[in-house]
Order: structure tokens, then C-alpha cells, then sequence
């Protein structure tokens, strides 16, 4: 038995996993607080996982995210691109507690296409399970994780070579909460509210039919439009959505072609809703898509690396 999973800044999802072949099948789950709202988290580890470990024993612990960074248990320094998870078995931050194993998945650090230093934190995993089902060949590809801090990694075979962040997302709710052109809907923005397809194509639309409009140049079209009669302050949301997202993929595709990369394909991991978003701007384009869950792809990522972990300590 082995205990894997993702303890991020607000969320804390353990599994309880049997091996099988290489693979991690879960058996059992428990949640519980994330990172930064624990101030031991060797107690909260044992409150969460007590019960696994007074049955079966003491076990190999596995952990991703934000548990390893300052805010975490331990600081895991990152590894440096390019990397695969052979190289990230090797540079698990490994110590005991609660008497089990412990093994915290370092992240990755680059510099990215624009020659800025960037770094991830979790997503790694997510790459890494996508990965593990490709061939380890010399085909590049481009993959997106759409999300607060989207990455746009650009892999060759099963290893990460660079990414880039994007804070649209972030940007987005910061607009809407505190900006003007939060003030011009008729009432408080509502993050669960469902997104109105057809607004969100209008924004996407405009920034991907004309690349000479720039997002900043774009953005007060939300507030003249509510103004003028063309958008409701229900659809305004979604139509903010279509222009930011539009313009992060566009300028994403962009900048990559622009170094030698033919992006015929891009490879969306993460959560449905806003895959599909992220999908319907790349079809758009005229880019083919690859779809995958994020769930799935991080329990994949971590049977990957656990599956590597006794060779890279042998």
C-alpha cells in the first residue's frame, strides 16, 4: 500500500492506493485543509492518514504540491528543465514522519521562451501522467494547463523542456472584484454563475479574428458595450472570459510559432469546464485539441514517479 496525493495551498486529497503493475489504483480518499491554513502539518498529515497507517502499517508516502513549498511541511527546491520523472524520482525531498516515508515532489523551474525565469508547482505531476501514456520520441508538443496560473509547457517525448505562465485567469478575477469594469455590472460578479457560451464566443472573437488588438486595447469593450445596449451585465462575465482567454491562447500560439514551433495540436489538462473554453478558442484557430481530466492525469503523474522512486534510490 502506499499513500499518494495532492496537498495544494486551500485543499488537502490523500488516497489510500494499492500497486498494481506500476500503477496507483486508489482505494480509499479523505480530504482535508490545504497548506497554508495548517501550521503543523505532520498533525494534520496524522489526522487525515492516521487511520490508513494504525491498519496497514507504516507506509511510502507520495505528496505534490504546494506541501512542498514555503508555505508546506518542507521546502522541495525545484528541478531545473529539462527534465522527465526518471529526474524527478531522483530529486524527491525524502524524510520521516508519523513513521512512514515521506517523499515531496519537487517542482519544475525554467526559463521560458521569453527569457524569464518561471516555475511550477503541482502541475508537474499533472504533465507528467498526460506524458507517461505518449511515446518517448523526439515529437514536440504543446500542452496547456488552463487554470488562476495557466502553464503552456512545450515537451519533447516524455520530458518537459520549458513553459511559460500565464496570469489571466488571476487578472480576470481581480477585474471583476475590484476594477472598473467590475463596478459596471448591475450586481456583485458571481465566480459560479455558468458561463454564457455565446458571449464568450463574441469576446474570444474579437481578439482572435483581428491579432492587432491587444487585450489592454480590448478589455473597455465590456463596459461601453453594457453602455451602448450590446451586452447585458449577466453575459458581461463571459464575454470578459472570451477576450482574456482568446487573447492568452492567440498570443500563447503566437509566441511559439514565432520560435519554430508549428503547433498544429495543443494538449488542454485540467478541469472540464474550462478545457472546453480553452477548446472552443483553439478550434477557433483552426488547432486541433487533445483533452484530458486533471484528476486523472495527477494519479497517473504520481504512479509514474512512485513507479521510479526504488530505481532512483538504488
Amino acid at each position: 500500500m502506499l499513500i499518494a496525493g495532492d496537498w495544494g495551498s486551500s485543499n488537502m486529497r490523500l488516497h489510500l492506493c494499492r500497486v498494481e503493475e506500476g500503477r496507483l489504483i486508489p482505494v480509499e480518499t479523505v480530504r482535508g485543509k490545504g497548506a497554508k491554513d495548517v501550521s503543523d502539518h505532520e498533525t494534520a498529515f496524522r489526522a487525515a492518514a492516521g487511520d490508513w497507517i494504525d491498519r496497514h502499517g507504516p507506509m511510502p508516502v507520495l505528496l505534490s504540491g504546494m506541501i512542498g513549498s514555503t508555505i508546506g511541511w518542507r521546502e522541495a527546491a525545484y528541478l531545473p528543465c529539462p527534465a522527465g520523472p526518471e529526474a524527478m524520482a531522483g530529486a524527491l525531498l525524502r524524510f520521516e514522519a508519523a513513521g512512514c516515508p515521506i517523499a515531496i515532489v519537487p517542482g519544475l523551474s525554467c526559463r521560458n521562451i521569453f527569457g524569464q525565469p518561471d516555475v511550477m508547482r503541482g502541475e508537474e505531476v499533472q504533465l507528467f501522467g498526460w506524458l507517461a501514456g505518449v511515446a518517448d520520441d523526439d515529437a514536440e508538443r504543446l500542452i496547456c494547463l488552463p487554470g488562476t496560473h495557466a502553464k503552456w509547457a512545450r515537451t519533447q517525448g516524455r520530458t518537459v523542456l520549458d513553459f511559460v505562465t500565464s496570469m489571466q485567469g488571476e487578472m480576470r478575477e481581480l477585474l471583476l472584484a475590484y476594477g472598473l469594469l467590475g463596478r459596471s455590472l448591475a450586481k456583485p460578479y458571481d465566480p459560479a454563475a455558468p458561463t454564457d457560451i455565446a458571449a464568450f464566443d463574441v469576446g474570444a472573437g474579437l481578439v482572435v479574428d483581428d491579432p492587432t488588438l491587444a487585450i489592454e486595447h480590448g478589455l473597455f469593450a465590456l463596459r461601453s458595450r453594457i453602455l451602448m445596449g450590446e451586452l447585458t451585465s449577466d453575459a458581461a462575465p463571459s464575454f470578459l472570459s472570451g477576450l482574456m482567454i482568446g487573447a492568452e491562447v492567440r498570443d500563447a500560439v503566437a509566441a511559439h510559432r514565432a520560435r519554430g514551433m508549428a503547433v498544429e495540436t495543443i494538449v488542454l489538462v485540467g478541469a472540464e469546464l474550462l478545457v472546453d473554453l480553452y477548446g472552443r478558442v483553439c478550434d477557433r484557430l483552426g488547432i486541433a485539441i487533445e483533452k484530458a481530466a486533471g484528476d486523472g492525469t495527477a494519479l497517473a503523474g504520481l504512479s509514474a514517479i512512485a513507479a521510479r522512486m526504488e530505481a532512483a534510490t538504488a
